[in-house]
């Protein structure tokens, strides 16, 4: 059964350095796609949706960053988390009021 990620990059178009656009983001992870991983979206480059079947979240995070390591030259930080655990964070949130903090 199929399961949906968020793949949260570090550093990514900062301070002018680590410069990518979405379409060549998209265009790179292209590479990494097989029958376990596809790429449904990103929101900027540096958000990436995905879809996962059979591997770990960590395996899709360690996909990104040879991706961005082979792109850079230096390691950059890839965070996966599941939808599931997304949607545990915006209960809690919307439950706890945060935004009249």
């Amino acid at each position: 059964m199929a399961q949906l990620g968020v793949a949260f990059i570090r550093g990514l178009n900062m301070f002018g350095s680590n410069r990518i656009t979405v379409k060549e983001m998209r265009t790179r992870l292209m590479d990494i796609e097989d029958d376990s991983l596809r790429i449904i979206d990103l929101y900027k480059p540096d958000n990436i949706i995905f879809e996962k079947t059979k591997i770990h979240y960590a395996e899709v995070g360690l996909r990104i960053q040879a991706v961005l390591q082979d792109l850079f030259g230096k390691e950059v930080m890839v965070t996966t988390r599941s939808f599931n655990t997304l949607n545990g964070l915006m209960k809690n949130i919307h439950e706890n009021d945060y935004q009249n903090l």
